[in-house]
């Protein structure tokens, strides 16, 4: 059988085929068959037939002389090559990738159906390549994909890391560069993957121009690298071989946009380490300092150099805790683009007139497959500090909304049935991007979730850049029938000013104040007087963290609107488990 596949690039027939025996047409099977005898490491033959050309192979050849029942070579001998019928025969054309001839000469059980495959040349000539070398050649290449990049060819983290615990590798004898772009998410958020490929794609070029022969360059993943240098070099040396390599970054890069061409500009930190930081240090550790060391170059203002010291080996401690930021924030990053960990609990708001669950606010939560459970106090910062904050506020804004649409509706008092309204929180940081306002428009389109059954909740001791121009958008969105909340009031040190100034519908009194409300009397009057002051505006009150029933007391008495905390309930896991807590209490 002939099989017509498009060539692809990478490894390919062509690259391990060998010229191949032609016999002609007129030869006898008899003649073959010694021939094959005196030629034992033999695989098979060609022949070109008037039917087309066809691949003899030696294990299919001699079941096929011998016969069934033995006394095939003596019916057969006399027969040509040329009418020998139907000759299995795989022809794949020389551009076929190795895992494809791998799959097309396996059956459905995993065996093979030939020993010996036709490699079909553009000009017509044949060569062959055997099975056994086939299936050796895609060993070589599935361990070369486990080793190395897709994008750019490069080692990958796995390929440095079995290098580096190689007994015969000399942390002495190394000096790491620990490399990572800057601003390379702008690219990726602002022009598309695509163009960040082509970036990282010349950036791993220049890296190979760059190292010499015997150093190795490494794509750890993402926009960070590696340039393990071979050789001892003075720290004069290594440092001008890492700020060659932030110049190489920071040079224009030449990418296609829409057919377009244009130049793209980012930059590089990098992190120095060797073994004059510990000379009995393993060569694992020299990269961890390397990294340490790379993320004091983000943090003093990137595209700089920064050698791992005794400064810095001095304040051991906090690198541990800014290795361990970021790699939640690569784990932050992988669960955020895979949605993978990621959910949304619910805490129900109880409204006091109607003695009724009147909604719940979406609570972020995250469990990795490494991390663990991880606490939102500490992701959410992390999110905030290195801008994920927009892409994780997106993502519960519209998995609150779609959520929230399938809630059911709740009987009140008077015989009506009211939805429940979702709060979510959103941060300055959001609020401050353009398209904020059209991302809360198409979660609300996309999900049919009506727009007064959405609060956004504003933290108030955040800061604000912009207060009038974040009042302005606020308003636009209420205009849409989105509530505002303005959360954790009382803990900042501008509460009235953003009393004054935001277009808030509910003020959420902090934890802080609620805990002691009963206990403390200056708490308890600095309470009733943001219930107050709240009620003199047209804004409703909303306590946080009630959970005791003489705190619910106090606050109802104190004309308080709206309850949360563990007293009402802990935050239910899911949505679901939310409407199964609701039609408990039914």
């Amino acid at each position: 059988m002939t099989i017509a596949l498009p060539p692809v690039t990478g490894a390919v027939l062509s690259d391990i085929a060998e010229p191949a025996v032609a016999m002609p047409a007129s030869m006898r099977v008899l003649d073959l068959d010694e021939w094959f005898r005196r030629n034992p490491h033999a695989a098979g033959v060609v022949v070109h037939r008037a039917g087309g050309t066809v691949v003899i192979d030696r294990i299919w050849f001699e079941r096929w002389l011998t016969g069934r029942l033995g006394f095939g070579r003596a019916v057969n001998t006399r027969l040509t090559l040329g009418r020998l019928g139907e000759v299995p025969t795989v022809l794949l054309p020389a551009g076929t990738s190795i895992a494809e001839a791998a799959a097309v000469v396996t059956d459905e059980s995993g065996q093979t159906m030939v020993s010996t495959v036709g490699v079909q040349l553009p000009d017509g000539e044949v060569m062959t390549v055997g099975a056994t070398t086939l299936f050796r050649a895609l060993s070589r290449d599935y361990a070369f994909q486990a080793r190395h990049d897709a994008l750019t060819g490069l080692p990958n983290r796995s390929s440095l890391m079995e290098w580096v615990a190689r007994p015969d590798t000399l942390a002495p004898e190394i000096t790491v560069l620990y490399v990572d772009l800057d601003r390379f998410k702008d690219i990726n958020d602002g022009l598309g993957h695509a163009v960040g490929d082509q970036v990282l794609k010349q950036f791993a070029d220049r890296l190979r121009r760059i190292a010499r022969l015997g150093d190795r360059v490494v794509r750890l993943g993402g926009d960070e690298f590696a340039v393990l240098l071979n050789g001892r070099l003075t720290p004069g040396q290594a440092r001008s071989v890492a700020e060659r390599i932030v110049q190489e970054a920071a040079r224009p890069f030449a990418v296609t946009v829409d057919e377009a061409q244009t130049l793209v500009t980012i930059g590089a930190s990098v992190g120095v380490s060797d073994a004059a930081d510990g000379p009995q240090l393993p060569l694992a550790d020299l990269v961890t300092r390397a990294d340490q060391a790379m993320f004091q170059s983000k943090t003093h203002g990137r595209g700089r150099v920064t050698h791992f010291d005794a400064d810095l080996l001095a304040a051991q401690a906090r690198l541990a805790e800014l290795r361990a930021r970021r790699h939640m924030e690569r784990r932050l990053r992988a669960a955020l683009q895979h949605d993978d960990g990621l959910s949304v609990a619910y805490q129900p708001l109880a409204g006091v007139a109607s003695n009724r669950i009147i909604g719940a606010e979406a609570l972020a939560r995250w469990e990795d497959a490494e991390l663990g459970r991880v606490s939102p106090a500490d992701f959410i910062t992390v999110a905030e500090e290195t801008g994920l904050i927009l892409d994780l506020g997106r993502w519960v804004l519209r998995t609150a909304c779609f959520e929230a649409a399938t809630w059911p509706a709740v009987r009140h008092p008077d015989g009506s049935l009211k939805r429940l309204k979702v709060t979510v929180n959103v941060s300055p940081v959001q609020i401050a991007q353009p398209s904020f306002f059209r991302e809360v428009l198409a979660a609300l389109e996309d999900s049919g979730l009506p727009p007064r059954s959405l609060c956004l909740e504003i933290t108030e001791t955040a800061v604000i850049d912009d207060l009038s121009a974040t009042a302005e958008l606020l308003r636009e969105i209420r205009a849409l029938g989105v509530s505002i909340a303005l959360d954790d009031f009382g803990t900042g040190y501008s509460s009235l000013t953003m009393l004054r100034d935001l277009p808030a519908d509910v003020v959420k009194i902090d934890k802080s104040f609620i805990d002691r409300v009963t206990e403390c009397s200056t708490d308890s009057v600095l309470t009733k007087l943001v219930i107050s002051t709240a009620h003199s505006l047209g804004m409703r009150v909303c306590a946080e963290g009630v959970e005791t029933a003489p705190q619910a007391e106090q606050l109802t008495g104190m004309g308080c609107d709206v309850l949360q905390g563990w007293l009402i309930s802990r935050p239910c896991p899911g949505s679901a488990d939310l409407v199964g807590w609701l039609r408990s209490r039914s």
